[in-house]
């Protein structure tokens, strides 16, 4: 099915889940197609990711700004992460730690994990200091661009599938499983819910 596809059929889905806050929102904003938010690049998304950990989103494009510009090609780019020695990245030691780790396995470990299967790919990811469910859920979310991630522990995903599950009648962990196979798009929609009340 194509993002487009997937977008509506997703849409049709969470207008049924027993919000009716959801529901009119889902149906104001109509279909929402995953963004490609860290890019294509799959070792750089991860790295893009591992850096906006705990940070604004202000904050973490800056840092990621300066990355680019100072290490224009690529190649230069990925040596600079691989090293912790690198200095005036304005990253912590320990996302410098997790990004060497990532980057000196390197493009075929990315390769092998985008091939293996979803719990396969989770574990090992996981295994890797400083790569939490959080982080691989948005990895899973915006650069496999899978339909079905939810990151349990995004405060803002938290706090709005909490007022969504209220208005449904429902306990908040029964909303979220009644959304699958369509959870990232449902976050998607808390997301932009939050916003649209700043």
């Amino acid at each position: 099915m194509i993002q487009a596809e997937t977008a509506l059929t997703a849409k049709h889905h969470l207008v049924k889940m027993g919000s009716k806050k959801l529901s009119t929102f889902v149906h104001e904003t109509g279909a929402v197609e995953i963004p490609g938010r860290y890019g294509d690049d799959q070792l750089l998304g991860l790295a893009r990711i591992v850096i906006s950990q705990q940070l604004s989103n202000q904050a973490a494009r800056s840092i990621w700004n300066r990355l680019q510009i100072r290490f224009a090609d690529r190649s230069k780019l990925v040596e600079a992460l691989s090293d912790i020695q690198t200095q005036d990245t304005g990253l912590s030691a320990s996302k410098k730690r997790t990004l060497a780790t990532i980057f000196n396995l390197g493009e075929r470990w990315i390769d092998s994990l985008q091939k293996a299967p979803e719990k396969t790919r989770r574990e090992a990811m996981l295994a890797i200091t400083g790569l939490g469910p959080w982080t691989v859920s948005m990895w899973e979310l915006f650069v496999l661009k899978s339909p079905d991630q939810w990151a349990d522990n995004d405060l803002i995903l938290n706090r709005i599938s909490t007022e969504f599950a209220a208005d449904a009648k429902l306990e908040r962990h029964k909303l979220i499983e009644n959304t699958a196979p369509f959870r990232s798009y449902f976050a998607l929609y808390c997301w932009r819910f939050n916003d649209s009340k700043k």
